[in-house]
């Protein structure tokens, strides 16, 4: 398992979400942002309508670097 905080994937806050895989990590930040975030959300989801990889691409790294816990 894996904790990163909203900020470190893109989002605006401190908030720790956990998950076993980065897909995982990607539903729990989707779910996240939608939640406490619209802003942002509508944000990644105009990014994503222009390059759907974008995020991941700049985001996947770093989930790659944190450590397991």
């Amino acid at each position: 398992m894996k904790t990163m905080t909203c900020k470190e994937l893109g989002g605006k806050c401190e908030q720790k979400l956990s998950a076993d895989s980065w897909d995982e990590m990607v539903s729990v930040m989707t779910k996240h942002v939608m939640d406490k975030h619209p802003d942002v959300a509508q944000k990644m989801e105009e990014m994503h309508k222009q390059d759907p990889r974008k995020w991941s691409e700049e985001t996947r790294p770093k989930w790659d670097a944190a450590p397991e816990l």
